[in-house]
Formats: structure tokens, C-alpha cells, sequence
């Protein structure tokens, strides 16, 4: 039975947690993003799950950048800040964000610069830890919860570190959790050579209270669009304690494009 190591790093602006096979060389590597209000400590338990599930593979789980205010705790944590007047409806992930009230449209607005700040500081962090331990991109996964999936939309969809090249150079899969793309119209100025085929894997709560199932349907169109493989996995859960009920269709996805 493989034994594994849990330890805390440090990097930069970020810290977090990791969780790697004890005795044996690591050949993959899965980044998860937290939820709102998550941090390292608390992804824990998943994380181990899919280490466990994907032989030779470190985890590394980040804390987000700041506190949530007004909490101000450190063990809530947030990859970017919510506008004063956001609320916790994600049914305007939809679809075009030109077709959600304005005030939505607002939100979406505001948090986009946040949000690409957070996607370039975490995409220099997986660059430095492929390279730390002499991987590549292919052999690398990113796996985003909730607000950590919107950020992890942003930091494949609308940044290029981790789609270098278009041929061979470029993130082995892209996992997001109960989560949409931030004002997705913005796909409408990319063209569709954009991107390299990096397999996307969609999963959803069936009664997620917060992004309905709509919100995938509408992702994995948009994706399709600008041909990238999507596959969808759902499960009898809603929002929090999502990412326990499809964890087997995480790990078989890491599995099966590794």
C-alpha cells in the first residue's frame, strides 16, 4: 500500500498545502482550488482522495491570496473579491452575460481584473512547480471548486501560460466544480485555433442551489465552440460537498488523459 506525505509550502505570495506518495518518483500533478471562504486545511480530505485514486501524483492545494472580509479569518479564504452587491445566484452563468440584468452584468465586470490578477499569479506558480519537479505541462491537472473554478476558467480560457504550444506544450486537463465562466462573452473575441485540445472534464451538483445545471450546459457549448473536448459528470448533491460526489469521475478523468 502506498504511503504518503502531507507538507506545507511556500511560494512566493502563496502558500498552501500538498499531499505526494511517500517512496515513489512523482510523474503528475493535480493544482485544486478551493471554494469562497475555503482554504488548504479544509480541501484536505479531497485531495488525499485523489491521491490515492492517481498512482505517482503530488496534490498541491493553494490558500487563496486574501481573507474574506469581513471575517478576516485565515481559514476563509477567497481567490478574489466579491463586489459589495454580488450575490450567490449563479443562474446568470447561463448564458451572454449581455442577457443577464445589469447589475449582474456589473458584477461580472468588476471582479474580471481581479480575477486575471489571481490567474497570472497562480499560473506562474504551476510553471514553477512543473519545472521544480521535472514535469511538464501535460503531465499537469487543474481542478477549480466553485470560485476556484472561475478563477481556473480564467487561467486556462483568457491567459496563455498554460497553452504554450498548440501541438505538445500545454495543461494535461482542466477539472471545474459546481462553477461558470466569468463573462464568457469574452470568448467572442478569441478565435478557435486559440486553443489546444486540453480535455475538460464539467461536474455538477443536480440540485446545486448556487449554479444549476444549466450553468454546464451552457459552458460546455461555449467550449465545444472553440473545440475543446468536454466531458460532464453530475451527482444527487448540491453545492457544498460537491467535489466528495464526483470524485471518482475526477480521478478516472485524471486517470484516463495522464
Amino acid at each position: 500500500m502506498t504511503k504518503f506525505e502531507t507538507f506545507f509550502w511556500h511560494c512566493r505570495t502563496l502558500t498552501g498545502m500538498g499531499v505526494k506518495p511517500d517512496q515513489e518518483p512523482v510523474k503528475k500533478m493535480v493544482v485544486l482550488l478551493h471554494g469562497y471562504m475555503g482554504d488548504a486545511p479544509s480541501n484536505m480530505e479531497f485531495a488525499r482522495k485523489i491521491a490515492a485514486a492517481c498512482p505517482q501524483t503530488v496534490v498541491l492545494v493553494p490558500n487563496g491570496p486574501t481573507p474574506v472580509p469581513p471575517q478576516n479569518d485565515p481559514q476563509h479564504r477567497q481567490w478574489y473579491p466579491l463586489p459589495a452587491t454580488a450575490d450567490s445566484d449563479g443562474y446568470f452563468y447561463s448564458f451572454m452575460p449581455c442577457y443577464a440584468p445589469a447589475e449582474k452584468q456589473m458584477q461580472m465586470r468588476e471582479s474580471t481584473p481581479h480575477i486575471q490578477k489571481t490567474a497570472k499569479l497562480l499560473n506562474s506558480f504551476i510553471l514553477e512547480q512543473i519545472k521544480e519537479y521535472g514535469l511538464s505541462l501535460s503531465d499537469c491537472f487543474l481542478a477549480g471548486i466553485s470560485q476556484g473554478g472561475i478563477t481556473a476558467f480564467d487561467m486556462v480560457l483568457f491567459r496563455k501560460e498554460l497553452r504554450k504550444n498548440k501541438t505538445k506544450n500545454f495543461l494535461g486537463g482542466l477539472i471545474v466544480i459546481g462553477a461558470g465562466i466569468n463573462e464568457s462573452d469574452r470568448l467572442n473575441a478569441l478565435k478557435l485555433n486559440d486553443f489546444p485540445p486540453i480535455p475538460v472534464l464539467l461536474a455538477r451538483g443536480e440540485h446545486d442551489e448556487i449554479f444549476p445545471k444549466t450553468v454546464d450546459y451552457f459552458s460546455a457549448a461555449q467550449l465545444r465552440l472553440h473545440r475543446l473536448p468536454v466531458e460532464t459528470a453530475s451527482a444527487d448533491s448540491g453545492h457544498f460537498g460537491l467535489e466528495h460526489k464526483v470524485c471518482g469521475a475526477v480521478c478516472r478523468f485524471i486517470r484516463e488523459h495522464s
